[in-house]
């Protein structure tokens, strides 16, 4: 028996870069779009949409990504969310000028949310175009100081594994589709399209800060059991800390002993009262940003694990 090289599951975006840019690109296509099928002017349209954002962040739990019937993430939680929440505001048409936008775009469009699919889709596949990398400052450090403890690190993102594979490649690190390689065979490897914001039929869920968590995630469970990681890290709780919570707080094998939220400009109130140590705390870490992992990850090595049959 032996300990195994401490092991990380990391989500990407909103971690390991700076998402600004890539999410005002997804803004303004939408704006724009939304601009060309009603034929308000751009400006005008503009004026509308923070509208919206202001009147959706003003009632927040009752936005963001539902699936099936189900939140599957909030949007004050969830950075890449408002979009989509517009688009739920504008399919509800509460008010004349949401009504006159649904219409709109449901002359082009067979579902107000299969055009802000689009724009999303279509924005950031552009954006990965153009961009070689956007990692957060001191990202490619950080990864170095991991690499050089001997440390193992996985990605799980939404994004394609592309994304991962050739912003690193950028700096000179090679990273490896998790898909076709066993875990600790390499020490980065990336789930892409990890499929995090699916949901099971159980409506398993957690009560966190006065919001129900949706924690029956099956692909990302599958994913987790496989890695069975010493700590997770992410920016958005619902997508990739619930599920990892849920199966601490029950005693599940292979649990993660350490999570670590992203301190992001967002970051809402009721998800930084769910930070404090286990099992009262859902999450171990704030995490201001990357560049502290190291310090985090540290002190997480330094506990005594429990040894494991022939490594990960």
């Amino acid at each position: 028996m032996r300990v195994s090289p401490l092991h990380l599951l990391s989500d990407f975006d909103g971690v390991w870069t700076e998402p600004t840019r890539e999410m005002h690109a997804v803004h303004d296509t939408v704006v724009g779009e939304l601009a060309r099928l009603s034929g308000f002017e751009r400006a005008a349209m503009e004026e509308i949409y923070a509208g919206f954002g202001q009147q959706i962040l003003a009632a927040p739990e009752g936005y963001g990504w539902q699936i099936d019937g189900k939140m599957s993430s909030y949007v004050d939680e969830d950075f890449f969310a408002l979009p989509t929440a517009v688009g739920q505001f504008i399919d509800q048409a509460p008010c004349p000028v949401s009504a006159a936008l649904r219409a709109a775009v449901l002359q082009e469009w067979q579902t107000v949310m299969a055009f802000l699919d689009h724009c999303y889709h279509s924005t950031c596949d552009r954006f990965r175009a153009l961009n070689k990398h956007d990692l957060a400052p001191g990202a490619e450090r950080v990864l170095s100081w991991m690499l050089e403890h001997k440390l193992t690190i996985c990605f799980a993102t939404n994004a394609p594994a592309g994304k991962v594979i050739d912003w690193f490649a950028h700096h000179g690190y090679e990273v490896a589709d998790a898909r076709e390689t066993e875990p600790g065979a390499t020490p980065l490897r990336v789930y892409g399209r990890a499929g995090k914001q699916w949901l099971g039929p159980s409506g398993a869920s957690i009560e966190v800060g006065g919001r129900t968590v949706q924690v029956d995630r099956p692909q990302y469970r599958e994913i987790l059991e496989r890695e069975q990681p010493d700590a997770v890290v992410g920016d958005v709780f619902s997508l990739d800390l619930s599920l990892p919570a849920a199966l601490r707080a029950g005693g599940s094998p292979g649990a993660p002993q350490a999570l670590g939220l992203m301190h992001m400009r967002h970051t809402p109130e009721w998800l930084q009262r769910a930070v404090g140590p286990a099992p009262e705390g859902w999450v171990d870490w704030l995490v201001p940003h990357v560049t502290a992992l190291p310090r985090l990850l540290a002190q997480l090595e330094a506990r005594p694990r429990p040894a494991v049959l022939g490594g990960r």
